[in-house]
């Protein structure tokens, strides 16, 4: 849901940056979840061409920022990766520190209460956040 809705807002707002995601529980070719899908379609975003793809350390080794949900997301990549601090974030928290509190719960596997509270505090914080990714990379 978080790189549809990102790349929804930022081509609404005509940006330029590049957007993907990937996770860390090496699924690979698996379409969004008709629960996240249907989400989306509510709100005008179509993820229905979404696949999954596991963590790629030469396409994140690239990336200017990397956005997590959760802080166990954040702990994954710089465990493997740990010269990317800099570049790893919350979502929830960025551009300030990150803290634990602002974790966006996975909800994968959840009822359709989990998935909106996900798409609400996804959508908020990309709002929140977008005109600084506008101002640093247009």
């Amino acid at each position: 849901m978080a790189e549809g809705i990102l790349k929804a807002r930022w081509a609404l707002n005509a940006g330029e940056g590049r957007v993907s995601s990937m996770g860390i529980h090496g699924l690979n070719h698996q379409p969004a979840s008709e629960l996240a899908r249907q989400l989306c379609e509510e709100h005008g975003i179509d993820i229905s061409q979404h696949l999954s793809r596991p963590l790629g350390f030469d396409e994140l080794n690239r990336a200017d920022l990397i956005f997590t949900m959760e802080m166990v997301q954040k702990d994954f990549i710089l465990l493997f990766l740990p010269h990317l601090v800099d570049r790893v974030s919350l979502l929830g928290s960025w551009p300030d520190k990150d803290a634990s509190k602002y974790n966006i719960r996975d909800p994968i596997g959840g009822a359709v209460k989990e998935y909106r509270q996900a798409y609400d505090a996804i959508a908020r914080h990309i709002d929140r956040i977008l005109p600084f990714l506008q101002a640093r990379f247009t």
